[in-house]
């Protein structure tokens, strides 16, 4: 009987761990027509809290088609105040060695403050066509 009081205890703390520990974040992906990213992505986030801190991950996946091994790319951010910052960030993605598509995350910016409530804009767009990216997008974690 007392084992299986320790169970139940062990279990409960257990789900209690998981639930806590759960990071809010929001993932926006856009999927490409046919396997080239050779034009803008625009993603839209909204910010309801001017105070938190931030990570922000570019997401990508790509197929065996992809030959590059880095992916230059400008990324501009538009805040609710009409205030614009554009930068260039190089993405080093590695070869595949098999069939299946892969996806990997880059870290754009660590313990970002969005200083301003309301939508923000973030446009990635690529310095050439790159053959073999299936989807491109953003990660925001709080």
């Amino acid at each position: 009987m007392r084992s299986i009081i320790r169970h139940i205890l062990l279990l409960a703390v257990v789900a209690i761990a998981m639930a806590c520990n759960t990071t809010p974040r929001t993932v926006e992906v856009i999927d490409h027509e046919g396997s080239v990213w050779s034009s803008a992505e625009e993603i839209y986030y909204t910010n309801q809290d001017s105070l938190l801190k931030r990570d922000i991950k570019i997401v990508v996946r790509y197929d065996r088609t992809y030959k590059a091994d880095s992916i230059a790319l400008r990324v501009l951010t538009v805040a609710p105040d009409s205030m614009v910052l554009e930068e260039p960030f190089v993405l080093r993605v590695p070869r595949l060695n098999d069939l299946r598509p892969e996806e990997q995350t880059f870290v754009y910016r660590s313990n970002v403050v969005l200083k301003h409530k309301g939508d923000y804009l973030f446009r990635l767009t690529p310095e050439t066509a790159v053959e073999g990216i299936a989807s491109v997008g953003l990660i925001i974690e709080e």
